[in-house]
Parts: C-alpha cells; sequence; structure tokens
C-alpha cells in the first residue's frame, strides 16, 4: 500500500490519462507489439489505461493463438488490421487465422506478403479459404504474391464486393474483372506483373468500375501490347498522379486515358540491352498531354548516369526519366535528344528554366552541344529566371551571349536572374563567359537584374566576380554546403542507389 501511495505521488503519475494513453503512438513500427506489452507491466495505473484504450490493440499478425485472442478481446468493436507476413519465422497459424476471421466483419486493413516460400505456405488458397466472404468495412488491401505461381486473384475473393475500399496494393498480382463494387476506391498500385499478363483492355474495365481513382501508379506492369479499339478512351476525372515505371518506352496506356487538367504524370523508362546504333523510341502518347500544351518551367539534367526532364504546365507536370542509350562512341547523341523532346511542347510562355550536370564532371566525354541548347532557348521568349547547378565549364552561356551564336539575336529578351551553382574549389567557375554574355546584353538594352553564384565546398570565391557589377544590377556570392535539390525529386524506389543520388538527397 505505501509504494502504491508512493507511485501515485510521483509526478508522472500526475499526468492525465489522457495524455499516457497517447505514448503508445510514438513507439517504433517495426517493434511496436513488444514495446507495447512492456509499457503495460511498468506499473498497474499504466496497465490500467493501455488496456482501456481499444485502439492499441487492432494490429494482428495470426503468429500466435493466445495473443490473437487477447488482442481481440482488448479490441473491443474497433475496427480490425490483419498482417500476415510471410517473411519470417514462425509464420502465421491456421488456428489463430481463424480466430481473427470470426471478427471480419470488422476488418479494416488487411496486407499479405509472401517471400519465402520453403518455410511459409502458400498464401493464394489461404486467402481463397478464409477471406471468400463480405469485408464490408474493408477500406485498404496490400497483396504480394511474388512466391505464388498464379497472378490471378480469384473473383470469389470477398464475395467479389469492395464497396468501401479506398486503397488497393497488388504485387505480382491482377485484380480479377468479377470484382465489383469499386466506386470508392482512390489509389491503385500494381507492381512486378509481367507485361503478357497484362491485359489493356481488362485494364482499361478497371479503371472505368473506379471512378474515383486519383493516385495510380504501375511499377513494371504496364501493358506492352494493345488489344482495346484504337478509340476507346477512358476518362479519368479525379485522377491527381499517375505513374509508369517501367523497362521500355511502352506507354500504350496513355493512347486510351484521357489525363484531367491538374493531373502530374511521371514516366520512368531505363532502356536495357546492348549499345545499338538504333536510337530509342520516345513515347508518342505523350502528345495526348493537353493540358501541357503551355509550358511555363523546364527542369531538366543530364550525365553518365541520368538523363530526365521535368515540364510544368499552367495545370499539370510531365516528369520523363531513363537511360537515353548512347549510339555507339557519340556519348553526347542521348543529351540532345532529351533536349529535342522538349520541341513536342509550346516553351514560348516558359518563365523558368533549371540545367543540372548530373555526374558530368565525372564524365567530360559527354558536352551538352551548344547547338541543341540553342535550339532549347530559342523560342523562350518569356524566360525570366535561369538556374545551373554543377555547370562549371559554362559551355552554353555562350548562347546566351548576342555575339558568339550563329544568328546575332538576344535570346530570351526577358532574361532578369541567373543563378549559378558550382562545386569544390578545384572547379574553376569561368567568370569570362558570364561577363561576356552580360556586357553584350548590356550593351543592347536587357541587361540582367541579378546574378547569384553559390559556391559549393568553395573555400574563396572565384576570381573575377567584381567586374560583374558593370553590367549587372546586383551581383551575389554565397557560400553554401549543399547542393539544390532538384525540383520534385521522385521517390526514393525510383532512383539509382548509388553514393551521388545519396549526396543529392
Amino acid at each position: 500500500m505505501i509504494r502504491s501511495i508512493k507511485n501515485t505521488l510521483a509526478l508522472v503519475n500526475r499526468t492525465p490519462p489522457e495524455v499516457i494513453s497517447l505514448i503508445p503512438d510514438y513507439l517504433e513500427g517495426g517493434e511496436r507489439d513488444k514495446t507495447l506489452i512492456k509499457v503495460t507491466h511498468v506499473c498497474q495505473r499504466w496497465r490500467r489505461i493501455f488496456v482501456s484504450r481499444p485502439s492499441l490493440w487492432t494490429r494482428l499478425d495470426c503468429k500466435h493463438v493466445e495473443k490473437t485472442k487477447v488482442y481481440i478481446e482488448r479490441s473491443q468493436i474497433s475496427p480490425l488490421e490483419i498482417h500476415l507476413d510471410g517473411s519470417g519465422i514462425p509464420h502465421f497459424l491456421e488456428k489463430a487465422l481463424r480466430l481473427a476471421v470470426s471478427h471480419i466483419g470488422r476488418l479494416d486493413t488487411l496486407s499479405v506478403s509472401s517471400w519465402r516460400p520453403l518455410v511459409t505456405p502458400a498464401l493464394l488458397p489461404a486467402l481463397v479459404k478464409h477471406f471468400s466472404r463480405p469485408v464490408p468495412l474493408l477500406k485498404r488491401l496490400k497483396i504480394d504474391l511474388t512466391r505464388d505461381p498464379s497472378p490471378a486473384l480469384p473473383g470469389t475473393l470477398f464475395s467479389g464486393d469492395l464497396s468501401s475500399l479506398r486503397e488497393l496494393h497488388l504485387t505480382a498480382a491482377l485484380v480479377p474483372l468479377s470484382w465489383s463494387g469499386l466506386e470508392n476506391l482512390t489509389i491503385f498500385t500494381l507492381s512486378g506483373v509481367l507485361d503478357r499478363y497484362t491485359i489493356l483492355a481488362h485494364l482499361l474495365d478497371f479503371f472505368v468500375a473506379a471512378p474515383r481513382l486519383c493516385d495510380i501508379e504501375l511499377h513494371n506492369s504496364a501493358p506492352a501490347h494493345s488489344n482495346a479499339p484504337p478509340g476507346r478512351i477512358v476518362s479519368l476525372r479525379n485522377l491527381k498522379k499517375l505513374g509508369i515505371i517501367g523497362c521500355f518506352t511502352n506507354s500504350i496506356l496513355l493512347d486510351h486515358l484521357s489525363i484531367p487538367s491538374g493531373a502530374t504524370v511521371t514516366l520512368v523508362f531505363n532502356f536495357s540491352g546492348p549499345i545499338s546504333p538504333i536510337p530509342p523510341r520516345i513515347p508518342h502518347a505523350l502528345d495526348n498531354l493537353h493540358n501541357l500544351s503551355h509550358i511555363t518551367a523546364v527542369n531538366f539534367c543530364f550525365g553518365r548516369k541520368r538523363r530526365a526532364i521535368q515540364l510544368n504546365g499552367p495545370s499539370g507536370e510531365l516528369y520523363v526519366r531513363g537511360k537515353w542509350i548512347r549510339e555507339g562512341a557519340r556519348h553526347h547523341l542521348g543529351t540532345n535528344r532529351l533536349l529535342r523532346f522538349i520541341n513536342r511542347f509550346d516553351a514560348s510562355r516558359c518563365r523558368r528554366l533549371q540545367i543540372t550536370q548530373y555526374g558530368c564532371r565525372l564524365d567530360p566525354s559527354a558536352p551538352i552541344a551548344a547547338c541543341a541548347i540553342y535550339q532549347l532557348l530559342l523560342p523562350m521568349g518569356d524566360l525570366h529566371t535561369l538556374t545551373l547547378t554543377e555547370s562549371n565549364q559554362l559551355p552554353f552561356i555562350l548562347t546566351l551571349n548576342p555575339d558568339k551564336n550563329s544568328d546575332k539575336i538576344v535570346l530570351c529578351p526577358e532574361l532578369e536572374e541567373i543563378t549559378v551553382y558550382f562545386g569544390h574549389s578545384r572547379y574553376l567557375l569561368h567568370i569570362e563567359e558570364l561577363l561576356d554574355m552580360a556586357e553584350a546584353r548590356a550593351l543592347r538594352g536587357v541587361r540582367l537584374s541579378v546574378i547569384t553564384i553559390v559556391c559549393v565546398d568553395a573555400l574563396t570565391p572565384p576570381r573575377g566576380v567584381s567586374k560583374l557589377r558593370k553590367h549587372v544590377s546586383r551581383v551575389e556570392c554565397k557560400f553554401n554546403n549543399v547542393l539544390p535539390a532538384w525540383d520534385h525529386l521522385p521517390e526514393r524506389s525510383w532512383l539509382q542507389s548509388d553514393s551521388l543520388v545519396d549526396r543529392w538527397r
């Protein structure tokens, strides 16, 4: 009794129980179950508080019968989450799973993954056996059948009715056409399905059955052949984000989709195979993106490991990345091809341009051609801001110099701001090129307002900066330890795991 009184007077136990009950919300996800049990053993008061909170006991892994029974009792009537993970030992137990399935009426989340077939049973038969019944409250469904032999899910699963489903994530599994009640589905991810299994007509039918889809991602699962009528167009009225990641430029799906204004389209194509004299085919279906008929910002990078373009329109975005195959020893042709890609869109209203030489200092044999930059800048009559990152040699600044370009004209007459990032003191910035450009433009009455030079990992500013002030209204020189992030950098899983990517992030 004395120990209990002393414990009651402790400072931590003067905290309201409503606040203490929130502690498990900040536990680490991987060890959440073990830590949750530990906090119930601190004292009787903590145990009463945590046991009486049903939402803490809703995550079931079905690996222990007694644990599953206790969790179900403590969860009371709260929505349940069932996570069947076949990546470790022991795997889920049939008896424990039957206990959880008896409360399937309040199932909110179901996650199934299979990775080690030698120690775990096939998950597809288990799904058919225990989940061929209605799940009226199921909102999130994730199924990974990477190690199972069949890529198709049976139509009897969940009795074919998923009226409350909001998120659907499938890996190495195809959604059956017999499923109905997908009117509330908003997020759909399909991964790891071979292109010969992905049927375009079936995928379009699925999009029609889920009219509220706003986020779609296809990872190596885009159809490679079209079996749909050429004139069939499916309108995704609520689409906000579409991502297609694959090994080839099969953008056949875009030929049959109506992309609404304001959506973001991401295309990541990694060309594989030996070097070929035949240039890779750029997806022709990008012409369907009518919301990008006038682009306002262009952001592209090039280098030995990555070439990418990001276009921003008045009501949408397009991001394209891939390993553009080199044609023999002519390393620069891939870069020129990437630059010419912008000619598919109207760049006359472009206000911002960012150029990043990604890793080019490690591969000096891949220069950017001045003629390609000239063709890029020629239609940009409204360009206001130019940002150059890792552009130490500035070979394309000469195209902005009327005395150096072939037509002797002022490209981008509205240009006012230039920002240059250069790294490491051993890489010198050629101020003379900036100075020649600024002087020639000042003589023609198009004086620059601001030039900002950011020295990354450099101890001293480049020489000759003071000379720029004669022809530029304001010159700034700054020091920074890191390079700026590339605008709208894609997710980590879409990038290569190399030191350059780590440094950029």
